[in-house]
């Protein structure tokens, strides 16, 4: 009896080892292998993670980088990096003068200071000759 316990506690611990090394990682784990990937190319700062999602049998991490975004493709199995890409960033054209409360408040403003210097001048106003 004590052979056949022994036999069965060996092989429970052959299938809890078997397990263990079949774990897949998880989002946060490859993530923190990508962002230590990224710091060990000599991106030190400004490492963001943007995303992670499973793939193909494989992790994709997207990565944002100073000026650039790095794509990062993880075996989960293996904790091996399979492939990465770093790219520019693409700018995204700004208007010259973007309308944001900030900039409202101070065309607001600046119409204000006008026209209650034009009164203290005694320049007429150009509005009533429209209507």
């Amino acid at each position: 009896m004590a052979a056949a316990d022994e036999e069965e506690e060996s092989s429970e611990e052959e299938e809890e080892g078997e397990e263990e090394e079949t774990r897949l990682l998880n989002a946060e784990e490859v993530t923190l292998i990508a962002a230590n990937f990224l710091k060990r190319l000599g991106n030190k700062h400004g490492v963001k993670p943007i995303k992670a999602s499973l793939g193909e049998e494989r992790y994709v991490v997207d990565v944002g980088l100073k000026k650039k975004i790095a794509t990062v493709q993880i075996d989960p199995t293996t904790e091996e990096i399979k492939e990465y890409e770093i790219k520019e960033k693409v700018k995204e054209t700004t208007p010259f003068f973007p309308l944001t409360r900030k900039n409202i408040l101070l065309i607001c403003g600046i119409v204000a200071i006008s026209i209650l210097v034009s009164g203290l001048l005694g320049v007429q106003s150009f509005l009533p000759s429209l209507f």
